[in-house]
């Protein structure tokens, strides 16, 4: 069965999401039912983790700011394994910022591509880098923002990273 609905949007978002649908080829109808999924699997979760009968319920998402909170519960643990892909792009990120006074994509990435320097090397830098860049529900957790050229650390987890930064890097290395 089919049902037909009317909806009022902004002006403004219809006209970005008309753009949208222009860039992937996908019909009004379609773009809206994805947009449907997409709400009802989000509400379904976030009830599910308010609803969790053992007690163990995940930190609630709060949905203004898409914060789910990875990054702050995996930073110790990152800080204790120093060959996870993680833990050497937030190292190599400390190295820049020591070397340059700052840190870039590129110098990251340069610092990420050297196999003599195992310690930094992480072959999939562009992949792992990007998922440290969001904050949702099959990310790594967010812990970076840039401009597409200067990185710095997202302050939602910063006090936790500066609290952690002695195990990842330690200067002068």
């Amino acid at each position: 069965m089919v049902r037909n609905i009317t909806v009022s949007i902004d002006e403004d978002i219809y006209e970005k999401f008309s753009l949208a649908m222009n860039l992937t080829k996908d019909s009004e109808n379609d773009a809206i039912e994805t947009c449907m999924k997409w709400y009802i699997a989000k509400a379904f979760e976030k009830v599910s983790q308010e609803y969790n009968p053992k007690g163990t319920a995940k930190k609630v998402v709060d949905a203004s700011n898409n914060y789910y909170g990875k990054a702050t519960q995996r930073i110790p643990v990152w800080a204790l394994k120093p060959n996870q892909y993680n833990h050497k792009i937030i190292r190599a990120y400390f190295m820049a910022v020591e070397i340059a006074g700052e840190a870039t994509i590129r110098m990251m990435e340069r610092l990420c591509s050297d196999k003599e320097h195992p310690e930094l090397y992480v072959p999939t830098f562009k992949n792992n880098y990007s998922q440290m860049k969001l904050d949702g529900s099959k990310s790594h957790g967010k812990v970076f923002e840039d401009d597409g050229e200067n990185v710095w650390i997202w302050s939602e987890v910063e006090s936790v990273l500066m609290k952690y930064k002695s195990s990842f890097y330690k200067g002068e290395e």
